[in-house]
């Protein structure tokens, strides 16, 4: 007892569909990496990302255009080696140039001919940031906010001394350039400027440094209050003085967060409606003051990423708890932003790969004229051809037991450290092997598909029913033409279950017979 018709029908639809969606996710794989498309498409994703409503505006797109050209970006544009893919590559990027004079359209990529059609959300993180230079802000900042502390504090004490130098008669424990409490104040001096440079130099962190600043302030008013112990009205005033003083210090937050980092390089930009504190003021006319150079690579961000920036900014100063430590976690932030808004222009990207895939599918189907509706009516006809389809069908599958799966064409997928290409290749290879040996059968055996003169007269004559004959070949190449976008692996998952359903239902020794 035969198999049911309908289901030998569906192998050989599907064997066909697998066979030719192997040709066109090829061409569309070739076409792709022609034209770029990935490389393309991500390098307007993170155009949009950056610049949002302005992508088109020649200043932000030069923004984009320079991230693009960072050593960390730049290296993930591996292009091959030798003379032959030389030679071929500057007929391509020629092939290219002619389509952008064409079609009037820019060169995405600016300077560069190419770009990487994947990058790690760490790289793009890394890169953004040493593009704004956020460490070397942080780390300017930090010290001229340091400097201001100890500024300010050794002049509060200056003048507290000059007051007792003023207010007391001789005591050569109190004033005079050789009094204990002038030493004791001019190695304070000495060593803050020690701890600064020790912060500048990278010995310390900036927490350790305010730390040490904060401490040796307090332990000279203390060593002050002691020399001061005797009752003297004068004295007492000055010990009230020194009191307050180091209660302002130890309550002083000095270290800035990355939040404040990146609300003062972009005080100027009225978005932000910032109101600085006088403090702040001035650690900003420092900075324009002393590196102006800092704040010029700034000066021309997107104001869609300033926004961004400052908002991740903040969810870093929430996770983290000092300036380091936020930097570090910033770079996690936009890692997850870039990673977000990515996996949307994917998604984007599947869907405009989606309408390309069934546009070449149609064409293919019709320049091998593979109507879907031809097809199915000469197996539901032609025993013979269906019978050796789907024999060939069961020695694919049978090979599946021993192999890996076919691997997934990569239109907008990360590559894994972890897969293997060997296996892909061993089943595209065995998968290539059986359409050489069905293309082989054409001799012989008229198969459905194909401009041979019994196929054409067989399409001609179960149209003849249609008010519009060639309309019933275009629906047959459209079905075609979508069912090839699904893809080989589709159809390969297809063909099994198709399969193992056809081998169930056959019963223990039962022989197919010919119909």
């Amino acid at each position: 007892m035969n198999p049911p018709l309908v289901v030998e029908i569906a192998i050989g639809l599907i064997f066909i569909y697998l066979t030719l969606s192997l040709l066109t996710s090829e061409i569309q794989e070739l076409i792709s990496i022609l034209l770029q498309w990935r490389a393309e498409h991500l390098k307007k994703s993170i155009e949009n990302l950056l610049t949002g409503d302005n992508k088109d505006d020649p200043l932000y797109r030069k923004f984009t255009d320079e991230l693009y050209e960072s050593p960390l970006i730049r290296a993930l544009n591996q292009e091959a080696k030798g003379i032959l893919a030389v030679f071929f590559r500057k007929i391509i990027q020629a092939l290219i140039a002619i389509y952008y004079l064409l079609t009037g359209t820019r060169n995405i990529f600016g300077r560069q001919k190419s770009g990487p059609s994947y990058i790690p959300a760490e790289t793009f993180s890394v890169a953004l940031l040493q593009k704004i230079n956020i460490t070397q802000l942080s780390q300017t900042i930090s010290e001229l906010t340091a400097r201001k502390f100890r500024d300010e504090s050794l002049t509060a004490l200056r003048e507290i001394l000059d007051d007792l130098r003023f207010s007391l008669g001789s005591d050569p424990l109190l004033i005079g350039d050789d009094s204990l409490l002038e030493k004791q104040f001019r190695s304070l001096e000495h060593n803050l400027e020690d701890t600064i440079e020790d912060f500048v130099s990278g010995r310390t962190t900036l927490s350790n440094s305010i730390e040490q600043i904060s401490d040796r302030l307090i332990l000279f008013i203390d060593n002050a209050n002691s020399l001061l112990a005797e009752e003297n009205h004068c004295k007492e005033i000055i010990r009230h003085r020194l009191t307050y003083l180091k209660q302002t210090i130890a309550r002083k937050q000095l270290e800035p967060t990355v939040a404040e980092v990146l609300r003062l390089i972009f005080a100027e930009d009225e978005l932000n409606g910032i109101k600085l504190s006088p403090w702040l003021t001035e650690i900003l006319t420092k900075l324009e003051k002393e590196h102006p150079e800092l704040l010029r690579k700034v000066a021309d961000l997107p104001r869609q990423l300033k926004r961004n920036l400052l908002s991740l900014a903040e969810q870093a100063r929430i996770k983290a708890k000092s300036l380091e430590g936020e930097v570090r976690q910033l770079e996690k932030e936009i890692a997850d932003w870039f990673n977000n808004s990515m996996d949307r222009a994917s998604g984007v990207y599947r869907r405009n790969a989606k309408g390309i895939a069934i546009l070449i599918g149609f064409i293919v189907a019709i320049v091998i004229n593979a109507d879907t509706f031809h097809i199915v009516s000469r197996l539901s006809k032609d025993s013979v051809i269906r019978s050796t389809i789907t024999d060939t069908a069961d020695q694919l599958v049978a090979q599946r037991n021993s192999t890996a799966p076919i691997a997934p064409n990569p239109l907008f997928v990360e590559p894994s450290p972890s897969a293997s290409p060997d296996s892909a290749s061993q089943i595209q290879n065995n998968l290539q092997q059986v359409k050489e040996a069905v293309d082989g059968m054409l001799d012989e055996l008229p198969l459905p598909i194909g401009w041979n003169p019994i196929n054409i007269s067989e399409q001609e004559a179960a149209s003849q029913g249609w008010a519009i004959p060639i309309l019933r070949r275009l629906i047959g190449w459209f079905i075609t033409g979508v069912a090839l976008s699904m893809g080989a692996t589709f159809w390969y998952d297809l063909l099994s279950q198709v399969s193992r359903v056809r081998s169930t239902g056959r019963r223990p020794g039962e022989r197919r017979e010919e119909g």
